[in-house]
């Protein structure tokens, strides 16, 4: 017994120094080579890595080796990876995607994965192991679909006037714009915009007012609150297209009945803007209007005929041919009078594969919930 405890210990000891020098070795990359480049896991590369991976799976390696494909391993790499993620989620500058001590650790959560699933293969019953396989084989499928298999998903960004086809796509990194084998024609743009808000502004600093809050009465026809002391009525409100918001106000002091009327205006791309002053320091000006919702009617086309139309929506992406397109922006120098519309499109060959991932370890979860895990 003495033996096999000090043997066990032995190969634990080995397992966080492997686990210590794999990590150790990152950090040096990082300092030495720089920031990982992810780029360089896309196809084939990722389809090597994940070629060796499944070799691991059927060959029976020495005890060593197989250890590490035991719980404690998991356990540990697992707690790793988290304390990581937590340290790069907040500390600013640090990026998941170009750490390498976080690519060498995850690649060990693999292995670990990959020499488990060896394990329970080379002695595998159906009717009790499939609930261990499905969660251990689903979960290497998402960790290598969201990890080495993300190398080959493609992020560009769009931008297309009304009445105009656009294929030519944009991404950090690429100085000339790229040819998609995805062309997008924007038949129109449409935004609609909160009320814009009265409020009161020093003029030295730019802030509204009270500092420590500010208050702000919406720019609705007939709508009245109070600023700083400052009764204030919105006697009209004009907005026609193309121009900017224009409102006519009264404001009546409360302690002494002081009144001021007159017109404030945001002001536009095509207008100046106009305040209403209180004093030297003090004036009466308007918040420039907030998009409410803001969509794109489009046309869309891939290289291999197939075609689209719909509307793209914040959060409601267009689908086509592997490609999901995003409303990600417009002209906001112009508001809502935009004439181009930016769009993200993303190709992600293996989102299904991680989608299916998900799904063996949701299944696999249940069925070891109401099976349990235990070997019979």
């Amino acid at each position: 017994m003495g033996s096999q405890s000090k043997g066990k210990q032995e190969t634990a000891l080995v397992e966080i120094i492997i686990i210590s020098a794999v990590t150790i070795a990152g950090f040096a990359l990082q300092f030495v080579i720089g920031p990982l480049d992810f780029g360089i896991l896309s196809f084939p590369v990722n389809l090597v890595l994940g070629i060796l991976l499944l070799l691991l799976i059927p060959f029976k390696f020495p005890k060593p080796i197989r250890k590490f494909g035991s719980g404690k391993v998991s356990v540990i790499l697992l707690v790793l990876v988290t304390l990581m993620a937590i340290y790069m989620g907040l500390v600013p500058g640090n990026d998941v995607k170009h750490s390498w001590p976080f690519a060498l650790v995850y690649l060990m959560c693999m292995i670990n994965l990959a020499l488990a699933i060896g394990k329970r293969v080379r002695r595998f019953s159906i009717k009790k192991d499939y609930g261990f396989m499905l969660n251990h084989v689903g979960l290497l499928l998402f960790l290598f679909a969201a990890g080495p298999g993300s190398g080959d998903m493609q992020r560009w960004f769009m931008t297309v006037a009304e009445g105009s086809t656009e294929w030519r796509g944009e991404r950090g990194g690429v100085k000339e714009p790229v040819e998609l084998p995805v062309a997008i024609t924007l038949l129109d743009f449409s935004m609609s915009e909160y009320p814009p808000k009265i409020a009161i502004v020093d003029k030295t600093t730019g802030e509204s007012q009270p500092v420590k809050r500010a208050v702000f009465v919406e720019a609705v026809e007939g709508e009245s609150g109070i600023i700083s002391g400052w009764r204030i009525n919105i006697d009209t409100f004009k907005y026609p297209p193309m121009m900017a918001p224009v409102a006519s106000i009264t404001a009546e002091r409360v302690s002494d009945g002081r009144v001021l009327k007159g017109k404030v205006s945001c002001g536009n791309h095509f207008q100046q803007f106009i305040i209403l002053d209180i004093d030297e320091r003090y004036c009466f000006a308007m918040t420039y209007p907030e998009p409410e919702k803001f969509s794109s009617q489009v046309e869309v086309f891939t290289k291999d005929g197939k075609e689209k139309r719909d509307v793209i929506e914040v959060n409601n992406p267009l689908s086509i041919g592997g490609w999901n397109i995003y409303q990600y922006s417009y002209d906001t120098g112009k508001g809502r009078d935009s004439n181009i519309s930016i769009f993200e499109l993303v190709y992600d060959p293996w989102l299904i594969a991680s989608y299916i991932g998900i799904a063996m370890v949701m299944l696999g979860s249940v069925t070891l919930l109401f099976k349990g895990g235990k070997r019979e």
